[in-house]
């Protein structure tokens, strides 16, 4: 039961550290800022505060105390719903192993949740289509999302499954 537990948590952190340092290479090699989680602090809280789920204008909306450091939790929280999705894939339906092809394959899979909805509940549009580089937004979701599935793949890897 422990393994239930723990496991998709540790290997759900690591692969948001991986993608947070993801971020952190493309910013200092080609100055892309990485994403401002204070976005997605904002929106959790309204939805809670206001339950308001779609926000087209959440980026004119004044900002929410501590939705920075609300906004990173949220996304480590998110990072573990991924480990607990990988796990279950893995363990319980035997549908992916841990292999980096069954992580690229996850981590693809998985930029579905950026495109088609926390773009577009936070003002963004469908595929961050109305973002000021489209193009640009989808590549680095994509690329987050492959980061994050191939390093469930490593810790879950690591954790001996």
């Amino acid at each position: 039961m422990e393994h239930f537990i723990f496991d998709p948590i540790i290997a759900g952190i690591v692969c948001c550290i991986a993608m947070d340092i993801w971020q952190r290479i493309l910013f200092l090699t080609f100055n892309i800022p990485p994403t401002n989680w204070s976005t997605a602090g904002r929106w959790f809280m309204m939805l809670i505060s206001k339950k308001i789920i779609f926000n087209q204008n959440l980026d004119d909306e004044n900002p929410v105390k501590y939705e920075l450091q609300i906004g990173w939790v949220f996304h480590y929280c998110v990072a573990i719903v991924y480990g607990f999705a990988y796990y279950f894939l893995v363990v319980g339906f035997d549908i992916l192993d841990t292999s980096i092809l069954s992580g690229l394959i996850f981590g693809l899979i998985s930029v579905i949740v950026p495109w088609f909805f926390y773009l577009p509940v936070t003002g963004k549009g469908f595929m961050g289509n109305k973002t000021q580089n489209p193009t640009l937004t989808k590549l680095l979701s994509t690329s987050s999302h492959v980061v994050v599935g191939i390093f469930l793949a490593i810790g879950f890897s690591f954790l001996g499954y």
